[in-house]
């Protein structure tokens, strides 16, 4: 059966200025080539309403291959929406149907035709990208502002229900939040367990995740990362907020009342400790309320990465409470021992020069014992005076503050000196970032400084053979290697060397 050539016009109401039917109809004709065209035409229609009668058995007979060629007088007489004409055109181009528009010399059986049709194509799918985030974004914003739940299937700790206002929302399962506690504690104080000993744990205690029979590392580690059972306050939104996640809810909302829930875009299976921004993501606050304080939430969350980057090999066993610590202040890479005296000592080296020749800094004559004797009465300077470290933090905290001013002050002026100038603005977008950037980092720090002064507290709480002996008075000189490496872990980020055994610099995460 040969095809036929169609029309299709469209007016939605009479105008001086626009063309009627009739001389849509004149106008295309002059393209059919003595062909008697089949005629659609729809009036009184407007080009964003697509459900028209003509424009529907348009479609119905391409789709029964009986129109070979649509020739309209301007494309809009199709759609007003790019995305609704790419539509009608996949269905042509299927059915090997062509498409002309007389007055915008548009055609696809040319080259320059279907190129256009690419271009239309490309922008097609955006807006239909838009479409979708604008639907996904009012739907976040709507779960925000009544905080229910939106995660489908309750994680571990909760189980799916409604609260007194008929909003979904998670209500705790005791034996389970009773586990997560544990996941916490032993992963962040007690013998300072990893994932797979914290696991055990769980096991042999009766616990069980849901839809398994055995808590595994990746188990514990994805309860360990969701915020979910976390007191949502400033230092939750902080630590998210240099991260860059998209907040759905105001920061003076983040009092701890709450917990966060995160939403969005995944990279592949990737885990929330993976992503080193969260742009990607969006977090809101639930209507359901936290038990995990956030200063231990993020101390955990640290942990993770620094066991993500760093396994201890040789190190933790030769270098004892110190393996892993110890970083080049020159390149801030690891330093290690790869070989020791006669009498046990180890030797140390910067791994960046022993293995890529990249660092001339050379640490074979820094007496390792003497090393651990001096970092040793660092830690119990801290300890002796856990009032004064108090104090310290509360310093930070302002010097923190002060900094931000200036930043923030110099950011205002950066962008006020622009006004309207969007070309001015661009030229100093990557200024603008970095000096936000900072603030970010800053705040994050203050936040973290004012709320450290429990984290002590939280860590010895679950663990008691530490308490019992810093109560006693015992001194850390006196505490087994094990118990040495605990306070370390808690207390220390990095120790930096110099070449100089009396110039180290300790930087403390307390």
């Amino acid at each position: 059966m040969k095809k036929q050539t169609a029309i299709y016009t469209r007016q939605s109401v009479d105008k001086k200025e626009s063309l009627s039917i009739e001389g849509q109809i004149e106008q295309c004709s002059i393209l059919t080539k003595g062909e008697t065209p089949i005629i659609y035409k729809d009036k009184g229609y407007s080009g964003k309403n697509t459900d028209r009668p003509d424009l529907k058995r348009l479609i119905n007979d391409i789709e029964l291959d009986k129109i070979g060629k649509v020739i309209v007088y301007k494309l809009d007489r199709i759609s007003r929406n790019i995305t609704d004409f790419y539509k009608l055109y996949e269905i042509m181009d299927k059915h090997k149907c062509e498409f002309i528009s007389a007055s915008e010399s548009f055609d696809t059986s040319s080259a320059m035709g279907t190129a256009m049709m690419g271009i239309l194509a490309v922008f097609a799918q955006m807006e239909r990208n838009n479409i979708q985030k604008r639907v996904k974004d009012n739907y976040y914003y709507r779960t925000a502002t009544t905080g229910s739940w939106a995660g489908g299937p309750a994680p571990f700790g909760f189980k799916n229900g409604r609260n007194e206002d008929k909003k979904p929302t998670l209500i705790p399962i005791p034996e389970e939040i009773e586990a997560v506690e544990l996941m916490f504690a032993l992963y962040y104080g007690v013998e300072q367990c990893t994932l797979g000993q914290v696991a055990r744990n769980l096991n042999e205690r009766g616990f069980k995740p849901h839809k398994r029979d055995v808590f595994d590392s990746v188990t514990v580690s994805k309860i360990l990362q969701n915020p979910i059972y976390v007191k949502a306050d400033k230092v939750l939104y902080k630590y998210f907020k240099k991260r860059k996640i998209k907040f759905l809810n105001s920061e003076e909302d983040w009092n701890g009342t709450r917990t966060a829930h995160i939403i969005g875009k995944k990279v592949g299976n990737a885990n929330i400790r993976s992503y080193t921004t969260m742009e990607e993501q969006s977090v809101y606050l639930t209507n359901f309320s936290g038990f995990i304080p956030s200063i231990q939430y993020v101390a955990v969350q640290e942990r993770l990465a620094e066991n993500q980057q760093f396994t201890r090999n040789n190190t933790a066993g030769v270098l004892e409470e110190l393996g892993g610590k110890l970083k080049c202040k020159k390149c801030g890479l690891a330093i290690k021992s790869y070989s020791q005296s006669t009498n046990g000592r180890p030797y140390l080296d910067c791994y960046n020069n022993r293995t890529h020749h990249l660092c001339d800094q050379k640490y074979n004559n820094i007496n390792f014992w003497e090393l651990q004797e001096k970092v040793g009465e660092e830690i119990q300077k801290q300890l002796d005076n856990l009032h004064g470290l108090w104090q310290e933090r509360v310093k930070i905290a302002y010097k923190a503050n002060e900094e931000i001013k200036i930043k923030q002050a110099k950011l205002d002026e950066l962008v006020s000196s622009f006004g309207d100038d969007e070309i001015g603005k661009k030229a100093i977008k990557n200024t603008v970032i970095r000096l936000q950037t900072e603030i970010d980092e800053l705040e994050y720090r203050q936040q973290v400084a004012l709320s450290s002064s429990g984290t002590l507290e939280i860590f010895l709480k679950h663990n008691l053979t530490l308490k019992e002996s810093i109560s006693k008075g015992i001194k850390y000189i006196d505490l087994n290697t094990e118990e040495k490496r605990q306070i370390i872990d808690f207390m220390i980020d990095k120790i930096y060397l110099t070449n100089d055994i009396n110039t180290f610099e300790i930087a403390w995460k307390i």
